[in-house]
Parts: structure tokens; C-alpha cells; sequence
């Protein structure tokens, strides 16, 4: 990779420069190519590694069968594809939490760890579904919000085509 850096170059193609490193080898190549990025450099980055991709990314392109599918940024995708965020709740009652979300539209199922999980579509309704648990007393320990990643909207895209393709 250095050697093609020499030149100064404006425009870089990089083919999988992480794969088979260690984390903090990797990391050092993310932080250079991160550092070409900020330069203004064009960095075109093949990779498999969603995290990659997520962190380094101004625009991404998922390709299956040598076809672009999905491009944008990550939040241009995840907002177009994404099937919303999960809020998960955890130390409250489910059917507490199912009686004051259900009526209002909420989509309420149990995880197998004793955790209620909450479905939201955009991230403003995150304070209407604390707000509904106040107003009807209910109570929780913990709660963890799930945005969809690069990798689940990866398999989401290129697993329904696949499945296409074989029937």
C-alpha cells in the first residue's frame, strides 16, 4: 500500500487492504486511508468488512452479481432500506409494556432474554414510547437502542435477491 501512495496520488483503488490483519494492523491501515480521505484523496475501497466500510465511507455501493443494488450514504441506506430501530427494554413487565404501546401502534414482542422489544420507525419516536410508559406508570431498568447496521441491510438486500434468483 505505501508504495502506491508514493506518487501522491489523487485517486486511489485499494481491493480488500484489510484482509488477513490483525485488528490493530487494521485499524493502522483505517487510519490511513481515513488521513487520505481527509486529504481530499478519492479513495475507492473494495471490502467485505461492513464495519469498514461504516467507518470509512462517504458513499457506499453494495454490489451482488456485478450489479450496484443499493449507493448512497450510510444514512441515505439505512434510512431507505432500514426496517426501523429497536428499542430494548429490559427489568419491566411485557404485558404492562404491550397494554400501553399496542393500542397507539407500536409493534411489542418478547426477546429471549426477558427483554421487551419496542419497533420505532423514525428516531423521534423513541421520546413518544417513553413518554406513553410514563403516562401509564410503567417501569423498566434498562433500555438499549438497535439502529440497523451496514451488515443487516447488506444480508436484507442481497439475501432477498438470492432467494429470487433460486426459485
Amino acid at each position: 500500500m505505501a508504495i502506491s501512495l508514493v506518487n501522491d496520488p489523487d485517486i486511489v483503488f485499494l481491493d480488500e487492504p484489510t484482509t488477513g490483519l490483525d485488528p490493530k494492523a487494521r485499524r493502522e491501515v483505517w487510519d490511513v486511508i481515513a488521513n487520505l480521505r481527509d486529504k481530499g484523496k478519492t479513495v475507492f475501497l473494495t471490502t467485505h468488512y461492513m464495519e469498514e466500510a461504516e467507518f470509512l465511507a462517504d458513499h457506499i455501493a453494495i454490489i451482488h452479481n456485478g450489479n450496484i443494488i443499493a449507493e448512497g450514504s450510510l444514512d441515505e441506506l439505512i434510512s431507505t432500506y432500514g426496517k426501523g430501530s429497536i428499542l430494548k427494554f429490559s427489568g419491566c413487565d411485557e404485558k404492562s409494556v404491550k397494554n400501553a404501546l399496542k393500542p397507539v401502534g407500536f409493534e411489542v414482542k418478547k426477546a429471549n432474554n426477558h427483554a421487551v422489544l419496542v419497533t420505532i420507525q423514525y428516531k423521534d419516536q423513541i421520546l413518544d414510547v417513553l413518554s406513553i410508559l410514563r403516562k401509564n406508570a410503567v417501569t423498566y431498568e434498562d433500555i438499549d437502542i438497535h439502529r440497523p447496521n451496514l451488515e443487516e441491510l447488506f444480508l436484507q438486500l442481497t439475501g432477498a435477491r438470492l432467494q429470487e434468483e433460486e426459485a
